[in-house]
């Protein structure tokens, strides 16, 4: 199976070693994420350290864990798809656009994301829970 992790889980993933770390780390499933999350996590990082609750040494070294497990799609094969996606989703939100083009670009069996946005399309179905990664 071949997800596209959005920005959401992620962070929940560097926030909390719960359910979603752990599938992360376990699941069979090959995950990819747009270079795009990139940018996003570096804007985020100081407050998501701070939120964890853990060192300025143990985080970095997460942070490396984490998106180790990620293949991260360059942004020429993003860009290519992003007509189609931002047709599908950008009356609705702008910003999940390049996640849905890296969708398409990988052809991608599911979106992981909390953003109910990504039901408001047909082209890549979302899924939301770790578990919902495990069924499929």
């Amino acid at each position: 199976m071949r997800i596209v992790l959005d920005a959401n889980p992620l962070f929940s993933a560097l926030l909390k070693d719960g359910p979603t770390r752990r599938t992360i780390y376990d699941t069979e499933a090959a995950l990819f994420a747009p270079e795009h999350l990139k940018a996003e996590l570096a804007r985020h990082r100081a407050e998501l350290q701070r939120r964890s609750g853990l060192s300025t040494a143990e985080f970095p070294r997460l942070v490396d864990e984490i998106t180790a497990q990620i293949s991260w799609v360059i942004d020429d094969a993003v860009r290519a798809h992003v007509p189609e996606a931002a047709r599908a989703l950008a009356s609705v939100d702008v910003g999940d656009v390049p996640y849905l083009a890296c969708a398409l670009a990988v052809r991608a069996d599911a979106i992981w994301s909390h953003d109910r946005d990504f039901d408001e399309q047909r082209l890549v179905k979302r899924v939301s829970h770790p578990d919902e990664l495990r069924r499929e």
